[in-house]
């Protein structure tokens, strides 16, 4: 192996054009599946006469799945760099979508979207562009992932366009547009995202030479990665010297300390409502609008606004959080983050008899700042455990992860069918919030290896 000779960064340091990649991929993510899926939840169910608990069974089962394959996938990307989990992501979302327009059957439906619609996007999309991010950011790694879980706003801010396809050409004409967009857009895309700076002769932040000493080394699959002209090369990883700023923990060193389990166990319970809410998020708002005497046909527009506001809320916050997370503890933020999202559910169920506009409102807004927690999970693992084993160390926390709040749209359909309501389904969700932000709040950094501390 040669040395690699650093050169000065651009005006524009590549890192944030993945930054950007990685907003678009997910926006598409989200309008079409995070946030767009739940509009289809009404027509899916009354064309198949099923019901919502069914329906939901689908989304457990695709978290189980992506728990199971979390480890798997993280390795391949650790192994085969972001761009070509980018690119398999997007191929099996985009079938998935194209297939799904011909659903005829209960069992065909559970198919495709466990075995392309989930799988895609769960081994795809940011479980690899976070990776990657965590790469090619050190000091504002919070803010690039932070920017780039902008994506989630934007692609909410599709889910009104996503609504009136539904409602005016059809689901099935709209799950086949989705898929076609899927795959023009993101797969070009993953073919610029490179893994790590070190491979292009850059630095973390777009820091210049002179500002460090780190010796770096090119492997030949680095050497590739430096010909623009190949495609999906596997990106060769940082050859630096640890230091307890960047200490690189190992799969099982990381996993040996407790701050690891407690990240994972205040993140896997805020996913626990966000399992819930997300994939059934119109329904629930339907419910509530019912109480303001309106039908299911006039509420589903106005739930689709109102996705769209708490997506565009998003814009607003992840930016300002991620900011804020580079100076003050990103473990405290997520804290807060999660009491807002208990207040969001307070705020719902408290107004939910009278169906008025303005409670919705509120509620969409709060919800909107407790999902700002999301992108400071994984800069707070990457600040804790380095960069060389990202997302391996994602991948393993996907597991617990899905096991805790795969079974949320469940059970929440499940009482809803049997009251026609959510009320008893949200208030568990309260304490949950609850839980989280207790563990984030008392999360501490891990202690650094010994390795990484002993003179050279």
């Amino acid at each position: 192996a040669s040395p690699v000779r650093l050169r000065r960064p651009p005006k524009v340091f590549y890192g944030w054009w993945i930054v950007a990649i990685s907003l678009v991929d997910d926006s598409l993510k989200h309008g079409t599946f995070n946030r767009g899926f739940t509009l289809y939840v009404p027509s899916i169910r009354h064309e198949l006469g099923i019901g919502v608990a069914v329906i939901s069974l689908a989304d457990m089962l695709g978290r189980l799945e992506g728990g199971i394959l979390g480890p798997v996938a993280g390795y391949l990307t650790d192994r085969l760099g972001p761009a070509t989990m980018l690119a398999i992501g997007g191929l099996l979302s985009g079938i998935g979508f194209i297939l799904l327009s011909l659903t005829h059957s209960y069992w065909y439906f559970m198919l495709i979207f466990i075995g392309f619609l989930s799988l895609g996007f769960r081994s795809g999309y940011n479980n690899a562009s976070i990776a990657a991010l965590n790469n090619w950011f050190r000091r504002k790694r919070s803010l690039a992932m932070s920017i780039a879980s902008i994506g989630n706003g934007l692609g909410g801010a599709l889910a009104p366009l996503v609504g009136l396809m539904v409602f005016t050409l059809g689901w099935r004409p709209a799950a086949l547009i989705s898929g076609i967009a899927i795959i023009a857009v993101v797969i070009p895309l993953s073919f610029l995202v490179r893994r790590s700076p070190e491979s292009m002769g850059l630095l973390p932040d777009g820091a210049s030479p002179e500002s460090s000493q780190v010796q770096l080394r090119e492997s030949p699959s680095a050497a590739a990665a430096g010909n623009p002209g190949t495609a999906h090369p596997a990106l060769a990883r940082p050859r630096a010297n640890p230091s307890a700023a960047d200490p690189d923990f190992t799969v099982k060193e990381a996993m040996r300390t407790p701050s690891y389990w407690l990240l994972v166990l205040a993140v896997g319970l805020r996913n626990t409502v966000h399992s819930g809410m997300s994939f059934l998020l119109a329904p629930v708002m339907v419910w509530f609008l019912a109480s303001g005497g309106r039908g299911e046909k006039e509420s589903l527009p106005i739930a689709a606004l109102f996705v769209g506001l708490l997506s565009f809320s998003t814009l607003f916050f992840n930016p300002c959080v991620g900011w804020l997370g580079d100076t003050w503890s990103k473990q405290r933020l997520s804290a807060v983050a999660m009491v807002a999202g208990g207040l969001a559910l307070v705020v719902l169920l408290w107004g939910h008899t009278s169906g008025h506009l303005w409670v919705l409102a509120i509620f969409a807004i709060l919800l909107a700042l407790s999902e700002s927690a999301n992108p400071l999970a994984w800069a707070i693992m990457g600040d804790f455990f380095g960069r060389r084993s990202f997302a391996t160390l994602r991948g393993w926390q996907h597991l617990p992860d899905q096991l805790m709040s795969m079974s949320t749209p469940v059970w929440m359909g499940w009482i809803f069918d049997r009251t026609s309501s959510y009320f008893w389904a949200l208030v568990p969700l309260i304490v949950v919030y609850g839980l989280s932000a207790f563990f984030y709040w008392i999360l501490p950094k891990p202690n650094i290896p010994s390795r990484v501390l002993r003179p050279e």
